[in-house]
């Protein structure tokens, strides 16, 4: 396992099949513990909280292999279709 430090540039592949959000974020760590770390968005300043156990699933040292994980999921999304309609609801 890589060691984390503080400061490190990290890319986390955010997939989210349900609500449809299939991005990388560019994330700088911000805690490092035992068995869990904290990273930072760098354009929106989200707190992420990660397992050391995601680390090269969900989060990745480099950023061509977070977008092919996207890039995957979103191709992969049974959900999906190229004809569909939005409904939204009216409040």
């Amino acid at each position: 396992m890589v060691q984390l430090k503080k400061e490190d540039r990290l890319y986390y592949a955010r997939i989210i099949p349900k609500t449809r959000i299939y991005e990388v974020c560019e994330v700088i760590v911000r805690t490092v513990k035992d068995t869990w770390f904290v990273t930072v968005d760098k354009r929106d300043k989200r707190a992420y909280l990660f397992n050391k156990s995601d680390f090269n699933k969900i989060v990745f040292e480099d950023r061509n292999v977070a977008l092919s994980k996207v890039k995957e999921a979103e191709e992969n999304d049974i959900s999906r279709t190229k004809n569909e309609e939005l409904y939204y609801e009216e409040y």
